[in-house]
């Protein structure tokens, strides 16, 4: 580990996307202890092209299936002159990290920059087609972990040290590598996986589900939800619904639903408008 010589207190944006609030949650937490603006993925991406006038930026995410979410890809796509700044990362993650870190450097490498310092924080998992939400007292043991790593983060962003984390395990990542490329193939990643999705007779049409969605993937019309085949698989839209009304097949229909306590559901729709 080492830092920029001279270093200096340095302005940062901090460019986080969430999906259940994990990210979110944790994006706050640094962003209210250093000189930064909060700013969500969501509402940048559709830009041709992303400039920060500011020395610093955060990139704040979380891992899906050992990748990282699209619309990360394509925000990291879409900055420009990023060159000079330091450039740090914290990733979320349920499961295993895999080489999610390799992947992040490689392309912020293609834009010309360089990924200066990385974290992976495990939070609660929220993969509800696959299991039910943790148990509420293994929740609060992961945010107290997450609370005590905060300092030694801060330590390295504001002296700007180098500083990879990586925790790549060979043997997991492999042996998770070969069931992941099996949901590849049966289309599970595929944007159209909103195909699964359907909603039971507890919905009320309140609206939190198209609010919700960071892609605007979900609209109202005629009184029936529908989906228009861009899913992020974020599953906010399953999580946030106040009803547990949204389905992913056969799979959640009695599964316990998460998302962060930490975080509310205006601070989650951001920019966008209140459920209707």
């Amino acid at each position: 580990m080492f830092s920029f010589k001279g270093a200096t207190k340095m302005q940062f944006e901090i460019y986080f996307f969430s999906g259940t609030g994990n990210s979110l949650t944790v994006a706050k937490d640094i962003a209210s202890k250093i000189d930064s603006k909060l700013i969500a993925i969501k509402d940048v991406v559709d830009k041709k092209v992303i400039n920060s006038e500011v020395e610093g930026l955060g990139i704040i995410f979380p891992t899906y299936y050992m990748s990282m979410p699209r619309i990360v890809e394509r925000f990291i796509n879409k900055l420009d002159s990023i060159e000079n700044k330091y450039i740090f990362a914290i990733i979320t993650v349920g499961g295993i990290a895999g080489d999610i870190v390799s992947k992040l450097e490689q392309a912020i490498r293609h834009k010309k920059g360089k990924l200066s310092s990385s974290f992976i924080i495990r939070m609660p998992a929220n993969y509800i087609y696959r299991s039910n939400a943790l148990p509420i007292f293994l929740q609060k043991r992961m945010f107290k972990k997450w609370n005590k790593k905060i300092d030694k983060i801060m330590d390295c962003i504001n002296n700007q040290k180098y500083d990879i984390h990586k925790k790549f395990n060979p043997i997991m990542t492999f042996l998770f590598s070969r069931y992941i490329e099996k949901e590849r193939i049966s289309g599970l990643f595929a944007p159209d996986i909103d195909k699964h999705f359907w909603v039971d007779n507890k919905c009320n049409l309140c609206g939190t589900c198209q609010n919700i969605c960071p892609v605007n993937n979900i609209i109202i019309e005629n009184k029936v939800i529908k989906w228009k085949n861009n899913c992020e698989k974020c599953l906010a839209c399953i999580q946030w619904c106040p009803q547990q009304a949204i389905q992913f097949d056969n799979d959640t229909i009695k599964r316990t639903r998460y998302h962060n306590p930490n975080v509310t559901l205006p601070e989650m729709i951001g920019s966008k408008k209140e459920p209707i």
